[in-house]
Parts: C-alpha cells; sequence; structure tokens
C-alpha cells in the first residue's frame, strides 16, 4: 500500500478560496509540522494496493473534529464540502476526503508505541520554543468525564440469582468526587500557570483518587505547584521541597487538628485563587470540543481522544496567546 499524494493545486484551487481567517488558519500558523510529519512517518509502503491518506492529514483532521466537536462522519461531511477545512487538512478541491472509517483506523494508530504521547511532547516542545510555558507554575487538578456505556446493571430484587449485567465498557469504573458519582474515567493535568497550556496529562479510570498519579503531572522545571487539598502530603511536601520547588498545595485539616489555623486558612485563599485557572482547559474540553461525555467503548480509544484533545486545547490557546500579543504590540 503506497502512500497517497495530497495537496496538489489546480487552477480552480487558485480560483476558488475561502477567507483566511477561521480558527483553523491561525492554529496553522502557530505549529511547525514538519516535526510532526517526520514523528508520523509514513503510513503506506512501496508495494501494491490501495493508497493511504498521509498521516499528517489525519491528524489535522481529528484535530479539526475536535476544535468543532465533530464525529467522524460528521467530520468527513464537513472535509468534503468545506473550504477551509479542506485547505487545513491539505487536500485540493480535486482530491478525495478521508472517510469516517479511515479516521476511526488512524486513531487506533496513535495508540500504538506511544505516538499520541510523542505528538503532544512535540507541540508542547514548540510552545515552549515561543514563550508560551514559562514555568512560573504548575496547577493540578483532576475532573471525572462519564463514559458512553451504562453502568453495569444490579439484578432485580425478583432474581438475586441473576447476574449483574455488564458494562458494554469494560474497562470504565465508578469514582467520587465530593458528592458527585461517576461512572467512566478520570482526566489528571498539570498546567502551566501562565497561559493554561496542559504540560502533562494522565487518564484513569474514575476510581483512581486524584492524589495518586499526582506526582506524574509535576515537570521539575516549575518554581511552584498549586493544588487543592486532596493533594497535599508530608511526603510529597518533602519531594518539592528537596526538588527546589515551592509547595503550594492547599493544607487540610485532620483528626489531630480538626481546625486550621487562621494563617493557614489565608493561605489556602491565596492559593485558590491561582490555582482557579486550572478549570479553564476541562471546561473548554467538555463545553467547546463534546466531551461532557466520552465517544468510545475502551480506555485505548478513550485516551486517544482525551490525549488529541488536550493538544487541541493547547494549540488554540497558543494561537489566542499569539494574537493577543501581537494586537498588543500594534496597540504600543
Amino acid at each position: 500500500m503506497v502512500e497517497r499524494n495530497v495537496g496538489q493545486m489546480s487552477l480552480a484551487d487558485g480560483l476558488v478560496q475561502a477567507p483566511r481567517s477561521s480558527i483553523l488558519d491561525e492554529v496553522d500558523a502557530v505549529v511547525d509540522w514538519a516535526p510532526l510529519r517526520s514523528l508520523l512517518g509514513k503510513r503506506g509502503g512501496d508495494g501494491a494496493g490501495n493508497s493511504s491518506y498521509p498521516a499528517e492529514v489525519l491528524l489535522r483532521c481529528l484535530l479539526a473534529g475536535i476544535w468543532h466537536s465533530l464525529s467522524d462522519p460528521a467530520l468527513e461531511a464537513a472535509i468534503a464540502d468545506r473550504l477551509s477545512f479542506r485547505r487545513f487538512v491539505g487536500l485540493s478541491l480535486h482530491d478525495r476526503t478521508p472517510d469516517h472509517s479511515t479516521l476511526w483506523r488512524f486513531r487506533q494508530e496513535l495508540a500504538k508505541d506511544g505516538l499520541i504521547e510523542k505528538i503532544f511532547a512535540e507541540i508542547n516542545r514548540q510552545l515552549a520554543a515561543k514563550k508560551l510555558i514559562l514555568k512560573q507554575g504548575t496547577l493540578v487538578d483532576a475532573s471525572l468525564i462519564p463514559a458512553r456505556a451504562n453502568p453495569p446493571r444490579k439484578p432485580r430484587k425478583d432474581g438475586e440469582d441473576t447476574p449483574p449485567k455488564p458494562s458494554a465498557d469494560s474497562d470504565a469504573r465508578w469514582g467520587r468526587k465530593g458528592k458527585k458519582s461517576v461512572f467512566g474515567y478520570k482526566i489528571h493535568t498539570g498546567v502551566d500557570a501562565s497561559h493554561t497550556i496542559i504540560r502533562r496529562v494522565h487518564v484513569t479510570d474514575a476510581s483512581i483518587t486524584d492524589t495518586e498519579p499526582a506526582d506524574r503531572l509535576f515537570c521539575g522545571d516549575e518554581k511552584a505547584v498549586y493544588g487543592d487539598q486532596a493533594y497535599y502530603t508530608h511526603a510529597r511536601h518533602a519531594r518539592l521541597t528537596e526538588a527546589g520547588i515551592k509547595d503550594r498545595l492547599m493544607h487540610r485539616p485532620n483528626k489531630h487538628h480538626p481546625e486550621l489555623p487562621p494563617r493557614q486558612k489565608q493561605r489556602n485563599k491565596l492559593i485558590a485563587k491561582v490555582r482557579a485557572a486550572v478549570e479553564r482547559p476541562y471546561a473548554v474540553i467538555k463545553e467547546n470540543y463534546g466531551l461532557r461525555r466520552l465517544r468510545f467503548f475502551n480506555f485505548e480509544r478513550n485516551h486517544v481522544l482525551i490525549v488529541l484533545a488536550c493538544c487541541a486545547y493547547n494549540l488554540r490557546r497558543a494561537a489566542s496567546a499569539l494574537t493577543a500579543s501581537r494586537r498588543e504590540s500594534a496597540c504600543a
């Protein structure tokens, strides 16, 4: 199977041009695709068979689908219909559009050999080079997302010998945060305090507590770490101090000190004002990108979807920050 040659512009492409003012065009100006192209490699070999789309084209397709909260079939239709989509993904007017099954298979390819994590890391490397990650502080938090599948059903009271009906998603679990119980997964993130760029992302089932994977969210080069009361432990405080990182984790009462002293309460209030910005990525991912509920029925596919959404969020935030910076420079 050889790799398909796409993007060769014809006279018709030159005559029909969409205005370059969309989100897709703003983001396209932020990222250097060459390192990502090298990272993705070739999808097709040199043998006979149907041609395959280049990996870069399909990655761009998936990102465009996330920014516009589209399912794979809806994304296929949008690429076929909208000039701004075709230009962003690199397809000319006469190129065939990748169908939804091709997008589905490519998402599976991203799960292999940690490829999606490498893409996430490369995007962040580029954003750091553009001074969009300032490393003044890392904000840590976690958020529950319901699974697409229904939870397991308990047997009826009149049929105690009947085993419970399992969920279609065998990887999802019940989790609780505050008074809210959710059957699904949990996203754990470490967010740069400056532009709320996501620097670390870790996905688990919902049963994992916030504090268990917390050390994986620290980058080691930040000046401080901010988090709510769920993250503070004496051992973690010692590790941060040893690494020269300021501990800005909120303290909580315990059986020995059921009431925090006024100084600690005031400290917690000051930390809460800073760490509140960690909610921005979750709000965007859930409300704007349509991930108030996950789309797939197993951990692997949902993990790729979530990390892709974090990539999409970071690129969109970077585009907004750079646009704002240019406007400020123009007004100065």
